[in-house]
């Protein structure tokens, strides 16, 4: 299983140096989409992003943080 790492670029900067395994793109995208709703529920940010990207093939896409589900 490819290695994702979601890397938070928002007033902070937060590199994700150990990244999460998951089975495709697709679980990736899911998980992204459930962090950056998380942080903008339980933190409040809503300026920047999470910068996902494959140990594989690099960076794949990007979440805004102000996603909600």
């Amino acid at each position: 299983m490819p290695r994702f790492f979601f890397h938070i670029i928002a007033e902070n900067t937060f590199l994700d140096d150990e990244g999460t395994s998951f089975k495709d793109d697709q679980e990736a995208m899911l998980h992204a989409r459930q962090l950056a709703s998380e942080m903008v529920r339980s933190i409040g940010v809503v300026k920047g992003a999470i910068v996902v990207e494959n140990e594989d093939s690099g960076g794949l896409f990007e979440v805004p943080l102000s996603w909600s589900n």
